[in-house]
């Protein structure tokens, strides 16, 4: 409902200004960049979500929850062949429980269908 679409917005602002605040005291903080860059991508904010995506890579690229968040905004921007190439990086290192969270991850519902998506889940099995 719309109520619940402006709560939405809202508490997403407030998490935006959270993450700033955040990265102004932290800069090395690369999870949170990526956690920042989701928050932008569902506000509609596709430049500076792109450039937080940038950012938390740059600091951090080998760390696998930013590989893994990094992927579901990308997918959510519609840039699957960039997702897919972190996901792909991401499988090897995670656990079960990832695992089994990737599988259910609706961000990822646009890209399901993507030839290359497809490999990762029969990896899984």
């Amino acid at each position: 409902t719309l109520g619940q679409q402006n709560d939405a917005e809202l508490y997403a602002r407030i998490a935006l200004e959270r993450a700033e605040e955040e990265l102004r005291l932290h800069p090395e903080n690369a999870n949170c960049a990526c956690l920042g860059a989701i928050v932008l991508a569902f506000l509609g904010e596709r430049d500076r979500a792109a450039k937080w995506l940038d950012r938390s890579l740059a600091i951090d690229p080998n760390d696998i929850n930013v590989q893994y968040n990094a992927a579901c905004t990308y997918a959510l921007l519609g840039e699957f062949e960039r997702s897919i190439d972190l996901l792909e990086a991401w499988l090897p290192q995670a656990g079960a429980e990832m695992r089994l969270w990737f599988k259910n991850d609706s961000d990822f519902a646009s890209v399901r269908s993507h030839p290359r998506y497809q490999k990762l889940l029969q990896l899984l099995q």
